[in-house]
């Protein structure tokens, strides 16, 4: 018992350290945060930060790793057989941006932030990986266009509307700070859209491929 007592503290250290790290990134930006900001808000020191992370790269890797373990699981929807559906995988997409993929609402003002994670290894694999399922077994040029066409259609309906709801919250925050009036806050809860904003990007990415029905 007396073992496990440190390990579990450690870990909701890490767990204070992230939160408190997408919040200043939501607020300042990635660029814009430095290791000495999250500490001071955290109230510790740089060195016991840099005891549980070594760099703020280090952060930023533990931060979206939930969503690129998400985004793992729907490239492995393409890999089951019988292979599944156009749209289980597009909803399993939809379901990893706005669950996991949440995060990423904190870089919508660094883009080259979102481009580099992207861009790395796994998440490229994956998505390269969705992309090859959803243009089906031997894709022509157009089925693959239509693929990624499907794939974006996810990533910018859920981030775009996410930045809409959050430009709208800050026009009636303003609003409510000149009436006097107090706010809620800007901070958008969980799932990043609601429902039926879900349900609308679904059917669009199945435009987008051309499958209505949503049968690989």
């Amino acid at each position: 018992m007396s073992g496990r007592a440190p390990r579990a503290h450690a870990g909701d250290t890490r767990d204070r350290i992230l939160a408190v790290a997408v919040q200043l990134f939501n607020e300042q930006g990635y660029a814009g945060t430095s290791i000495r900001d999250i500490a001071e808000r955290l109230g510790m020191t740089k060195a016991a930060l840099y005891y549980h992370f070594a760099s703020k790269d280090m952060i930023l890797d533990a931060v979206v790793q939930p969503f690129v373990e998400a985004f793992g699981h729907v490239r492995d929807l393409s890999r089951v057989d019988p292979p599944a559906s156009a749209r289980s995988i597009i909803e399993g997409l939809v379901d990893a941006m706005a669950g996991p993929g949440a995060v990423l609402f904190a870089f919508v003002n660094d883009p080259s932030v979102i481009h580099r994670q992207i861009g790395k290894g796994d998440i490229a694999s994956h998505q390269d990986a969705i992309v090859t399922a959803l243009a089906g077994p031997d894709p022509t040029p157009l089925r693959l266009l239509r693929a990624r066409c499907a794939v974006g259609c996810v990533q910018a309906g859920i981030l775009g509307t996410a930045v809409a709801r959050r430009t709208l919250a800050h026009a009636s925050s303003d609003s409510a700070a000149r009436s006097g009036r107090g706010t809620d806050g800007l901070v958008l809860d969980h799932p990043l859209v609601p429902d039926d904003v879900r349900r609308e990007v679904v059917e669009a990415a199945l435009d987008a491929l051309g499958n209505r029905s949503g049968v690989s």
